[in-house]
């Protein structure tokens, strides 16, 4: 088989022993155990054959990037060919979008477990595509795996501790709603990280300090190297759910220090807020399903928000930028190991080291730097600075310049010095005394009728729960009995009433963000059953799913009641 490209013919294949060639290419594999081998390019399907041979266990996928050599190979196929028994997809095309989302099928249906093996001349035809494509399938698939296990660590505690947070939330001021604006726009503002290049600029940030050029936000751990220098930033920022985050301030509990203003997510460990003794501000973060159900303005205002992100930087940048500020200077924004080391002076996390261990630095992904030198990354360090470039980019009207010696580089970030940012473009004192004092607050009045409709709301998901619960025994005995008759009739109650669950308010706002990860596992396995046409393998597969869901969503219901009461009994105390 050969095919035009550029004009000149390209054999597929060797042209005088193709069998040979295709033994000697599956001979490279010899001693690799592959459980899912995707091929790119089929050919005349030698090697893949020569391939199954040396490897009879393995399933296989085959993508052919030109539909008519795809053609001109079945046309010609024979049974023996190929073990087609193992064959798990075939699939065709360049349009890169359709590509993309089957490899992402079969990279997420391997749990990323698979070997890619493209047919040699393809590397010349289609090389740079097909790595283009894999690499961005790869990506998203690393990204959705990074989204599931965030919702699987935290769906709990986001819930908690927004139910938790919220009688905090009603008495303090939303740094997005109650302060005024005008102390901020137009102005600069500094995010402080805790990256190793900090230890450059402390000299540099007490300057800006003292002089009140810009506003400090330190965000993260950065804030026990800023106080170990005498440096009190105008605020610190946090929002991490863990019940560990409380550490990241605790320098600020254990030396009393009443003039940082903490800024915290609503959804923040509720373990953070207490007993802090300076003022505390809040901003709604995306992951709190309570205050958005409760709160509600005099005014026809919609409720302003922070997307949830992968690093407090990025959500104190939303931030920043919804305050109107006209520059944001990012300083120890590293995002990469600096001469091996994780953090700034100061900053001790209890791992026993400062430095990043040789076995890390072999793992981690190189990337360029800001003077487009390699430098090492992690995963989680590369999806932050992702989501930073893209907040960058959707907002234009803010000027953000990266100061971050030897840090990545950042894509809309322009590297500039921190010296020559104070000498040039920091011009005089816009500090304004006083921003943290709020012109409004939150309107109360509606909420006793808000927590009588939620009292309501919860009384009558506990007894959707019950009948849920009797459709599903009804089913498991006409299943152990094999009646089948009366199978459809249960399926559509079923239907029913998960769907009065699902429009419940109680269940949104406190049992639904609980069972997230739960709720996409039974979207995946359900899907389907509609189409199994063996009505008792139907039922097994329907009493299986969701007896397992809604047992979560029962003992889900059972704990977030409980601290609804404690959360009400709060807000009536705050009321009265």
């Amino acid at each position: 088989m050969k095919v035009l490209h550029d004009g000149k013919p390209l054999y597929l294949q060797s042209k005088y022993d193709p069998q040979k060639e295709a033994q000697r290419f599956a001979g490279k594999f010899d001693g690799e155990v592959s459980k899912h081998v995707l091929f790119a390019g089929i050919g005349t399907g030698a090697h893949i054959q020569a391939f199954m041979e040396k490897h009879p266990d393995a399933k296989f996928s085959i993508y052919e990037p030109n539909e008519e050599v795809l053609h001109m190979y079945l046309s010609n196929f024979r049974l023996n060919d190929l073990p087609i028994r193992h064959l798990e997809k075939i699939f065709t095309g360049t349009e890169e979008e359709t590509v993309m989302a089957e490899v992402q099928q079969l990279l997420a249906a391997s749990n990323n477990v698979i070997k890619i093996i493209t047919l040699p001349v393809y590397e010349k035809i289609y090389g740079e595509q097909i790595q283009i494509i894999f690499q961005k399938a790869l990506n998203s698939v690393k990204d959705r795996h990074s989204a599931l296990a965030t919702n699987i660590a935290f769906q709990k505690r986001w819930t908690i501790n927004s139910i938790k947070n919220f009688p905090t939330v009603l008495q303090t001021p939303n740094i997005l709603h109650d302060i005024n604006q005008s102390a901020f726009e137009g102005k600069p503002a500094i995010i402080v990280a805790a990256g190793p290049s900090l230890n450059e600029e402390f000299e540099n940030l007490r300057y800006i300090k003292e002089h009140g050029l810009a506003y400090i936000f330190s965000v993260g751990s950065a804030i026990n190297a800023l106080i170990e220098q005498g440096i009190y930033p105008d605020a610190a920022c946090t929002y991490d759910p863990q019940d560990i985050n409380y550490r990241v301030i605790q320098i600020i509990k254990d030396k009393e220090i009443k003039e940082i203003p903490l800024v915290f997510g609503s959804s923040v460990g509720f373990e953070t807020l207490e007993s802090y003794p300076g003022e505390l501000l809040h901003m709604i973060v995306s992951q709190d399903t309570v205050s958005p159900a409760f709160i509600e303005f005099s005014e026809k205002i919609q409720l302003n928000f922070v997307n949830d992100a992968p690093s407090i930087a990025v959500v104190t940048f939303q931030l920043l930028a919804k305050l109107g500020v006209s520059h944001i200077i990012l300083v120890g924004q590293n995002l990469a190991y600096i001469a091996n080391q994780h953090y700034a002076k100061g900053i001790d996390y209890g791992t026993g080291s400062q430095t990043v261990s040789e076995e890390k630095l072999g793992l981690a992904n190189s990337i360029k730097d800001v003077y487009g030198n390699e430098v090492k990354t992690t995963d989680g360090f590369n999806r932050m600075r992702q989501q930073l470039e893209m907040y960058i980019s959707s907002h234009p009207q803010v000027k953000v310049w990266n100061t971050t010696k030897g840090g990545a580089a950042i894509q809309g970030a322009e590297f500039r010095a921190l010296e020559d940012i104070i000498q040039n473009d920091l011009n005089g004192t816009i500090f304004r005394e006083g921003w943290t004092r709020p012109i409004h607050g939150y309107c109360t009045d509606h909420l006793e009728k808000k927590l009588q409709e939620m009292d309501r709301q919860g009384n009558i998901l506990e007894t959707v729960l019950k009948r849920i619960l009797d459709v599903l025994k009804s089913i498991h005995q006409e299943v152990n009995l094999n009646r089948t008759n009366q199978l459809e009739k249960k399926y559509n109650q079923l239907d029913a009433e998960i769907n009065a669950m699902k429009d419940n308010n109680f269940y949104k706002t406190f049992v639904e963000p609980m069972v997230r990860v739960q709720q996409e596992f039974l979207n995946q396995n359900i899907k389907h059953v509609r189409h199994e046409n063996q009505a008792l393998k139907k039922g097994e597969v329907i009493l299986a799913e969701f007896s397992n869901f809604i047992t979560e969503c029962a003992q889900n219901y059972n704990f977030a009641h409980q601290l609804y009461k404690e959360m009400k009994s709060e807000i009536e105390s705050i009321i009265n």
